[in-house]
């Protein structure tokens, strides 16, 4: 008799407890935005829609024990970075106090791991293209080569000097 209630407590204390696999599931919506819109959202190598957007997002053990999930964007433009999603322990994990197994479960799913709900993500600009590179280096001799020629209409300087200043603004690159 004592044995079946102690096997009685034991199934109730089971069943009293629950995993977050069940409970929350192994994936999660998460809204994903960026500066500026309409980017290409791409996690594990597959494109999931444009920014904004409500996406569905595969709960790992591997996001929580290195700190996130990588995801990146592609948009004409701007850089191909990786961003990270943040994660951090589902708490609905902690019910399976008394029960091993269901931890197993959790973290085999990776229903241990929650995102955030809202991601807003700046991208970052390329840099300046070779053209608009030259064409900045070539404004900036521009505007010494008008400086150093009125110092020479205003007689600061001689035309020697002048000569010698104006061949190394232009060796500059």
């Amino acid at each position: 008799m004592k044995k079946a209630n102690y096997l009685f407590i034991l199934a109730v204390i089971m069943i009293s407890t629950s995993c977050a696999t069940l409970f929350t599931g192994t994936r999660q919506n998460v809204s994903i935005d960026s500066n500026p819109q309409g980017a290409d959202i791409i996690i594990d190598g597959q494109n999931l829609g444009v920014t904004p957007a409500k996406i569905k997002v595969d709960r790992e053990l591997d996001a929580l024990l290195y700190g996130g999930k990588e995801i990146q964007f592609e948009l004409e433009g701007y850089k191909k970075l990786g961003y990270e999603l943040d994660t951090r322990l589902n708490s609905v994990a902690i019910i399976n106090f008394f029960n091993p197994l269901f931890w197993g479960i959790d973290i085999a799913t990776g229903a241990v791991t929650k995102y955030d709900n809202y991601y807003n993500f700046q991208l970052r600009p390329l840099e300046f293209n070779n053209t608009q590179s030259i064409t900045e280096s070539n404004m900036e001799k521009y505007e010494k080569l008008v400086q150093l020629k009125k110092l020479l209409e205003d007689g600061v300087i001689t035309q020697e000097e002048f000569d010698k200043e104006k061949a190394k603004i232009l060796e500059e690159e």
